[in-house]
């Protein structure tokens, strides 16, 4: 069974198929995968999740809603008579935000190159997917890690239907940034997505940032007392959802240390194994560290400067105002005084700003450190894992975000020669990891961090990621 391509707004020489439902849930319910009917025209966005902020920026031609559950699939329009490797995208948004129907989320860039299938995926949000509610049993039995359930789903109905696209279900590479990454590693941890994936990528998201067990069922205590339904959390089911929305917005931490710092206090992939209902199994860095998954490729990717973004976007939440205050901020995650100030005083240079030295430590601690770890331990079971380091170009710095539209292969608005050269030069990467040409790649990590790089990062990346390793030692990224 082939399906057939609706006349719809695409990319040259690329087929289009938008919003095609992959699964259907009830409110916190699992996700059941729908049947696939290639008669059907596809020629619209499906219906973006439920989030605070539904602008003009998400590009949500259908709304939002709760029947969001739906991916878009692009082929090129020549068939080159076999079966193309799959690349599936996983947007990012802090677990909040975004959807399939962004530009940034638009991957038809990447099948116009004839070398792959692309797909993009919606999963359910914030309140609607991100929290932990199966320790109340009842109707809520089934609610953790809910949005990663989704993106299991959406790779299980991929396995089963991508074939009639073009598209080789035994060859799929899983693709996010943020967010996006986050959950892309985190299906390591997850039995029930053994078989479904053959590579992963993450960009801006490694192994790590699991939000522990006990601070997902505090936030879930927080959230219901918030709506005043703790005696009775089956109530939520019949709850308006823009209230559960601006109920996780009054008691879900905002500042980017306490979410992304050691204890994680945060929305994310959960590490539920012991909880209720779990999706996980165990940390995905101790699944790579175990070698039951060396067969998996890997490529973990930072940008070098990714909390700069809020030091240009969010100063006035964001500033410390003080050095001394990122010390006391790496002193309360339980590492010794001495020793967080020597990490700070390492950052504290070249006339840095108080805000500048946080965005500095902090992009090592939550980003660069857990991508270094990630790769050396897939490495050291002998497992094919590579690094790259994103680096600025003129006129375009290199933080968090830098490479969303670069991923999918879509064309920043009004960027520079020397931007659309890195552009290019990432969107080639993803393709030629996405195709199994590792050849085309840098070396890959073997006990050591050797790193790739595009742009120009402002430090040798192989030697920063060791020097990161190095200043961090035996501190946990949890």
């Amino acid at each position: 069974m082939t399906a057939t391509a609706p006349k719809a707004p695409t990319a040259p020489g690329v087929q289009s198929w938008w919003g095609i439902p992959y699964a259907t849930a009830e409110r916190y319910r699992r996700p059941v995968v729908a049947d696939f009917d290639p008669g059907r025209p596809y020629d619209r966005k499906g219906v973006a999740p439920v989030q605070p902020d539904s602008g003009d920026w998400l590009e949500a031609d259908s709304g939002t809603g709760e029947d969001c559950l739906n991916l878009n699939v692009w082929a090129p329009e020549q068939p080159t008579g076999k079966t193309l490797p799959v690349a599936v995208y996983i947007h990012g948004g802090g677990f909040e935000f975004g959807a399939n129907t962004q530009t940034t989320s638009n991957a038809a860039g990447l099948a116009a190159s004839g070398r792959v299938v692309s797909v993009s995926v919606n999963y359910r949000l914030g309140a609607l997917g991100a929290l932990s509610l199966s320790q109340y049993g009842g109707r809520l039995a089934e609610a953790s890690n809910l949005g990663l359930q989704d993106v299991i789903a959406a790779l299980a109905w991929v396995k089963q239907n991508i074939a009639s696209f073009g598209g080789d279900p035994d060859d799929v590479t899983v693709f996010g940034h943020s967010a996006g990454a986050y959950s892309t590693l985190g299906l390591l941890g997850a039995s029930s997505a053994d078989g479904l994936y053959r590579r992963l990528a993450g960009f801006s998201g490694a192994p790590s940032r699991l939000v522990p067990a006990w601070w997902a069922e505090e936030l879930a205590e927080r959230f219901v007392t918030e709506l005043g339904v703790a005696g009775n959390p089956d109530k939520l089911i019949d709850l308006d959802a823009a209230l559960l929305v601006a109920a996780l917005r009054k008691v879900c931490p905002t500042d980017l240390g306490v979410r992304g710092g050691m204890d994680n206090q945060s929305l994310g992939v959960v590490l539920d194994a012991e909880q209720p209902g779990g999706v996980l199994h165990a940390h995905p860095l101790e699944v790579l560290a175990s070698g039951s998954h060396r067969d998996i490729d890997v490529l973990l990717s930072t940008a070098s400067d990714e909390m700069g973004w809020w030091v240009a976007n969010d100063l006035d939440r964001f500033d410390p105002h003080t050095v001394e205050r990122v010390t006391d901020e790496f002193a309360g995650w339980r590492i010794s005084r001495s020793r967080a100030k020597k990490i700070v005083d390492t950052y504290d240079q070249g006339g840095r700003t108080a805000a500048e030295v946080r965005a500095a430590s902090l992009t090592d601690y939550i980003f660069t450190l857990p991508a270094a770890r990630g790769a050396l331990a897939h490495a050291a079971v002998g497992g094919n894992a590579h690094l790259l380091m994103i680096g600025p170009a003129e006129g375009a710095p290199a933080v968090h975000g830098t490479e969303m539209y670069a991923l999918v292969g879509q064309e920043q608005p009004a960027r520079s020669p020397e931007q659309a050269d890195r552009d290019t030069r990432i969107r080639d990467i993803v393709l030629d990891f996405v195709t199994g040409e590792q050849t085309r790649l840098w070396p890959a990590v073997t006990d050591r961090p050797t790193s790739g790089s595009v742009g120009n990062p402002p430090h040798e990346p192989s030697a920063r990621y060791q020097a990161v390793l190095d200043l961090f030692g035996n501190i946990a990224r949890p």
